[in-house]
């Protein structure tokens, strides 16, 4: 008998066991933005710890990146460690079995961004460039990024994700059947979030009806026809990455070293090592923008970096300098070079049929290897690259607009995007932690 679980696992996921915080927990504290953001801004980490104190908080339990080249970053995951094993022997978390769920996320704009969580099968995913798996990169995956967030994921009793997920669902199926029944569901939570993060609420989905339904939508989304009509390929692209790429390699990698030590667990279903939790969303909602992911480099003379910009075969420097709105990005075949106030425009070389992204990247990457003691960083929205570079004299990179309606058809005929080529809106929308998982 096909049931609805194997059904879904044959699609790649699972109804997992959530993990939340009991109702005595103020849950405005317990929710922090996702650890990849403000990277290079402490001061933002250090608001966020001023608020949360001593109270129970996913603060406690996640590493900002912000402070991964710390010194006392083994300190730092031993007591990551030791806060999540005490959350669930204190009663801070309750479980709430073979339950997913649906939440709308509020931040500003006129409709809520809708999601699903649920858990995915890491044995259905590959990230390397030539991949044809369920569940695929949309950007490149940096391996040597890995070892110290798989120092962190490995031990670890749960995992806390600020993955989101994407499917192509531009008849909008999924979410909006879920949307419709949201009123008869039970509320699971209903928070402000901190610092500018809008407010999100969560529904609990347990019925056997619903999950049915969920089984046929992602069935008729990874249909073989429609996947040769809409991206005229033979191997099916049901999940694509949205944010979270490394996180999500990170737990493939720990998955790979559990089946390495433990190779009878390897075809084990119900190994709760074998799935990562993520939020499952759909690449057409419209609350759902794709924000370019800026560059910032700093410790850099800026007059030498657009000399470099200037005589490299890549641009074409516009000799016009001129004061621009903030909020503006430039067409597709321009970058945006921002320092000391002055705003310089590049063209590409190879016009609008170039990815931009690209040619920036390589430009930069090739600039910091000649150049001793510069460094990039990426960052999410104009106005932060504005202030950046005010404040710490650096220089930024404006990228054009990405078009998200592309983007599984990108992936699927080219393979994995340049890394950091787009975000899932700015930084304030990212996903903040709020569920969790067991994972040993």
């Amino acid at each position: 008998m096909i049931t609805i679980g194997n059904r879904l696992r044959a699609l790649g996921v699972a109804i997992p066991d959530i993990l939340l915080p009991v109702p005595t927990v103020d849950l405005y504290r317990w929710a922090v933005i996702a650890c990849d953001q403000h990277t290079s801004d402490p001061a933002y980490w250090h608001r966020a710890g001023q608020i949360v104190g001593n109270a129970p908080s996913t603060l406690h339990t996640i590493f900002p990146e912000v402070h991964l080249n710390e010194p006392d970053s083994n300190d730092r995951i031993k007591r990551i460690r030791n806060t999540m094993q005490s959350y669930l022997d204190d009663g801070v978390l309750t479980a709430h079995q073979s339950t997913t769920v649906y939440l709308e996320r509020l931040t500003g704009g006129e409709h809520p961004r809708r999601g699903l969580m649920l858990a995915f099968d890491l044995e259905r995913y590959d990230f390397s460039a030539t991949s044809s798996s369920l569940i695929r990169a949309t950007e490149d995956t940096i391996v040597e990024r890995l070892p110290p967030r798989v120092r962190i994921r490995a031990g670890a009793p749960l995992e806390l994700p600020h993955i989101m997920i994407l499917i192509d669902d531009p008849e909008d199926r999924v979410f909006g059947r879920l949307q419709a029944r949201a009123p008869q569901l039970p509320v699971l939570y209903d928070t402000e979030l901190m610092l500018g993060g809008g407010r999100v609420s969560g529904y609990a989905v347990t019925s056997p009806g619903d999950f049915e339904q969920l089984a046929s939508e992602l069935e008729r989304l990874g249909d073989p026809q429609r996947t040769r009509a809409r991206y005229n390929s033979e191997s099916p692209l049901l999940f694509a990455m949205g944010d979270g790429n490394h996180s999500f390699a990170t737990a493939k990698q720990v998955w790979e070293e559990h089946k390495r030590r433990d190779p009878a667990q390897a075809e084990n279903p119900q190994n709760p090592a074998r799935y990562a939790l993520a939020e499952l969303v759909n690449l057409h909602d419209p609350a759902l923008e794709f924000e370019p992911i800026h560059r910032m480099v700093f410790h850099a003379d800026a007059g030498s970096l657009l000399e470099a910009a200037a005589s490299s075969p890549e641009f074409e420097l516009e000799r016009n300098t001129t004061r621009r709105h903030t909020d503006s990005l430039p067409p597709a075949d321009r970058i945006i070079l921002y320092a000391g106030g002055q705003y310089h425009t590049l063209r590409l070389a190879g016009g609008g049929n170039t990815l931009a992204v690209a040619v920036l990247q390589r430009f930069i990457d090739d600039y910091l290897r000649s150049s001793s003691g510069a460094e990039v960083d990426y960052i999410h929205g104009v106005a932060e690259v504005i202030r950046l570079a005010d404040e710490q004299q650096a220089v930024g990179f404006l990228l054009p607009e990405f078009d998200k309606g592309a983007l599984f058809s990108t992936v699927v005929r080219s393979g994995p995007l340049p890394r950091k080529c787009f975000s899932l809106g700015e930084a304030h929308e990212k996903r903040y932690y709020l569920e969790a998982r067991r994972i040993l």
